[in-house]
């Protein structure tokens, strides 16, 4: 693998990261209150958007990443919602 495509793997990978971490904030006013929450995903989706935008992410590899990533990420998100915390707020 060069460096050049695993460079671009690597920053698919951080955007789908922050992706992923913008909806786990969204769904989990629990620290934070239901406003406090929508706000930080929206600048962490900012990120995201910005990391995509500069780093010139392929379109293509980026929708891989974000298939692979939801099978990867699906065990912790369902661990976390479904933590005692948060089964109050799944209803």
């Amino acid at each position: 693998m060069t460096e050049t495509s695993r460079t671009a793997e690597t920053t698919a990978q951080t955007v789908v990261f922050l992706e992923t971490l913008a909806d786990l904030v969204a769904k989990s006013p629990v620290t934070y209150s239901p406003e406090a929450a929508q706000d930080l995903a929206a600048h962490i989706r900012g990120m995201a958007d910005v990391v995509t935008s500069d780093a010139r992410v392929n379109p293509a590899l980026l929708e891989t990443t974000r298939q692979y990533a939801a099978l990867d990420w699906h065990n912790e998100i369902v661990a976390v919602l479904f933590a005692a915390e948060h089964r109050a707020t799944m209803n």
